[in-house]
């Protein structure tokens, strides 16, 4: 099930959208506060406290949003920080607000994205978050599963030099070790309900220096060994020491996952390939000056902090 396309909020509807989810007082909407891939946070207040307004740029499906509720809520219950949602007036984790539906959640002060957070907490909370998700037989899909491919690879290289892409010429300077770390992909053997976002923009620490994880919207099945492996390439940040801490804590902490050869990290390289495909085509197909500037700047990402097969190698001489 699928909504309406939306409209955008705008400052009018404080009101309505306090009115949507019970809260009585005067309310003021402001913001954008912050922006993702799929849409973006608004804050509310009403009578002195602060609530997190999520609207997307496409309609979100209804079916999808309540399973990233009831996963997150999972969480919760297994003792990961993050925000818990409001219910609307009918009970339910959507609300519609002058044709646009929104989501409420509790304000959680955040500070900016860094891989520099502690690995003990980041470990002992992804342990929390795996043993929160089901196993399930449901198929992983392609994002988190399969890669781009050589011949795939060439021919975006051809479409970008066509195209003038700037950046072009980065991408085919990437393209071997693309290519190379592709050669790890294996299967998901042990698939349980994940997360499938544990980048640093959705693990943040809170004002009170906790671990904080937000953003459950890509939630599904995937190996947690994967998962893991991905976590460790990112917060470990090409440090042996802080992924071994966060290895070890993850395992005390009583996570079912292990990392231990090349083939984990299969999530990783699939989201890699992904990611940085999906920007190229995107910035091929756009019109829009600044929103080319900021695909070429999420292009960018990959060049600056490629997944190698030295890195990964380097990672599991430290946590083997």
């Amino acid at each position: 099930m699928t909504l309406a396309e939306p409209r955008m909020l705008s400052v009018a509807d404080a009101g309505a959208l306090a009115a949507a989810f019970g809260l009585d007082g005067e309310a003021v909407l402001t913001g954008t506060v912050a922006r993702g891939q799929l849409g973006q946070i608004w804050r509310l207040q009403v009578d002195g406290t602060t609530w997190a307004v999520k609207e997307w740029f496409a309609s979100p499906d209804v079916t999808a949003v309540e399973a990233d509720h009831g996963f997150s809520e999972a969480a919760l219950a297994a003792g990961v920080f993050t925000p818990r949602s409001r219910p609307s007036v009918e009970g339910t984790v959507l609300a519609e607000v002058s044709g646009t539906p929104v989501r409420l959640m509790e304000w959680v002060d955040l500070a900016p994205r860094s891989r520099q957070l502690d690995p003990a907490q980041v470990g002992r909370t992804v342990a929390h978050l795996h043993r929160a998700g089901a196993p399930t037989s449901e198929r992983v899909g392609n994002w988190f599963a399969v890669g781009v491919g050589e011949a795939a690879w060439r021919e975006m290289h051809r479409r970008l030099v066509a195209a003038r892409a700037p950046f072009a010429d980065e991408l085919e300077a990437l393209l071997p070790e693309l290519v190379a770390v592709e050669g790890v992909i294996e299967p998901h053997e042990h698939p349980r309900v994940c997360h499938r976002d544990l980048w640093a923009d959705n693990v943040l620490a809170s004002a009170d220096g906790r671990v904080c994880v937000i953003d459950f919207e890509n939630m599904g099945p995937a190996d947690p060994s994967h998962e893991l492996a991905m976590v460790l390439y990112e917060f470990g940040d090409d440090d042996p020491d802080r992924a071994r801490l966060l290895h070890s804590a993850y395992v005390e902490a009583g996570g079912p996952a292990r990392v231990r050869r090349r083939g984990h990290f299969t999530m990783l390289v699939a989201e890699q390939a992904h990611i940085t495909s999906y920007a190229c085509a995107r910035w091929i197909g756009e019109t829009d000056p600044a929103e080319r500037d900021r695909l070429e700047a999420w292009f960018r990402e990959t060049p600056q902090d490629p997944v190698t097969l030295d890195r990964i190698d380097r990672i599991l001489a430290a946590v083997v």
